[in-house]
């Protein structure tokens, strides 16, 4: 029951509530962009999320747009600071509201990542989410398999009380691994 309607209506409440109380980070960090990089503020990507269905995943832009720089050099201090906080997703609460993600789940991949041989078909159950259990024990720092398999776990044991402790410890696992 949880999994199929008090998710999702939990995920509607908190990201609607998230949005209204968070709307001063939100201009505030506009404002910072457009003085670092300028327009646009906002970074779309295709990402493949429930089902395998692709949807445009929102973020704050940190980088600018020439790709011959590695990631850091296309970044400046101001948006460095947006990415190790990691306030360039917030703008994924939309995402939630929409419908394309959850606040909890696997994190979506880009289409076309290379991914480990084993099909991992269980993460596609869900709906991606914002944060998950891949991201407050590693994130970046773990690899794609490792990932993967913490997807997997957390599709077997998802409950109302694993996404609290996921959604509680996930500001903590960010300071830690900025």
């Amino acid at each position: 029951m949880y999994r199929k309607y008090i998710k999702r209506l939990l995920d509607i409440i908190i990201s609607f509530i998230l949005i209204i109380v968070l709307s001063p980070i939100f201009l505030i960090t506009s404002i910072l962009i457009i003085l670092s990089l300028g327009f646009p503020i906002i970074f779309k990507q295709a990402r493949e999320g429930q089902n395998k269905k692709s949807f445009v995943m929102y973020k704050f832009r940190t980088m600018n747009f020439n790709e011959d720089l590695n990631r850091e050099d296309r970044m400046t201090k101001i948006t460095k600071f947006i990415d190790n906080f990691k306030f360039n997703e917030l703008p994924q609460l939309f995402n939630v509201l929409k419908g394309d993600m959850s606040l909890v789940g696997p994190r979506p991949f880009i289409p076309g990542d290379i991914l480990p041989k084993k099909p991992y078909k269980e993460r596609y159950y869900v709906r991606p989410g914002m944060t998950g259990l891949a991201q407050i024990n590693g994130g970046r720092y773990i690899s794609h398999e490792k990932k993967l398999e913490y997807d997997v776990i957390y599709n077997d044991k998802i409950s109302f009380l694993l996404d609290l402790k996921i959604l509680i410890l996930t500001p903590f696992r960010i300071i830690k691994y900025r």
